[in-house]
């Protein structure tokens, strides 16, 4: 807990629901770093996910029950065209904690003018660099940090003390759920967790390449029923 709340205690200015950034860094540079990662979404107010079809986006399953809750999803906006939920489908053994959180949104329309991102799959994220992408406060944002610790299931990146963070290290806010952490591997980025909450001064993802077989079967097999009507 000391290692987060000593980040709280020096990022820059920015309203609580923005992902925490450092406060000697330039907000201008964690606003560029998020530019090349347009796959990265937000679905809703606290909902974040990555594009991984033209219409399929990977969250958490706590984002997807909040996307269920909403009594009125506001306005998707993908791509500059206006777009909606078609459905949400959250892994059944999701346990309302960290264990299996993940989700899939399918979207009414294909998105256009964003390029989906690849999953990552090969099973060595430990040590990897990772970007952090979030909305928080109605601004993309992209921070660095490294993958600390693996899990079969998880992969957990420890918010570091200043003399220890990378240039640009960043952490996802609490009401980030689901936004994505991104590798890189020859110039070409994969979607390797969606953020699904701290843990101390742990962040903690769900690992995408422990679930790409569920994912697959899931756009598999919903994809091709036809749309309800409008």
């Amino acid at each position: 807990m000391r290692s987060i709340l000593a980040l709280a205690a020096l990022v820059t200015a920015l309203p609580a629901a923005a992902l925490l950034t450092r406060a000697d860094r330039d907000d201008a540079e964690y606003l560029e770093l998020a530019t090349r990662y347009p796959a990265a979404v937000s679905i809703a107010p606290d909902v974040e996910g990555a594009l991984i079809t033209p219409r399929w986006v990977l969250t958490s399953a706590r984002g997807a029950m909040l996307l269920q809750a909403a009594r009125a999803r506001p306005p998707l906006e993908l791509g500059g065209k206006p777009n909606s939920i078609e459905a949400t489908f959250i892994h059944p053994e999701w346990d309302q904690g960290r264990r299996a959180d993940i989700a899939l949104v399918f979207l009414r329309e294909p998105v256009t003018g964003i390029a989906p991102l690849a999953l990552m799959r090969e099973r060595d994220e430990n040590e990897e660099i990772v970007f952090v992408v979030g909305h928080g406060a109605g601004r993309k944002r992209a921070g660095i940090n490294t993958v600390d610790r693996v899990a079969d299931r998880t992969l957990e990146l420890k918010v570091k003390p200043l003399a220890e963070a990378s240039d640009l290290q960043g952490a996802a806010a609490a009401s980030e759920n689901g936004a994505p952490a991104f590798v890189e591997r020859s110039g070409k980025a994969l979607l390797a967790g969606v953020f699904s909450g701290n843990e101390g001064d742990w962040q903690v993802f769900t690992r995408v390449s422990t679930y790409a077989e569920w994912i697959e079967q899931t756009m598999l097999r919903e994809g091709v029923k036809p749309p309800k009507p409008r």
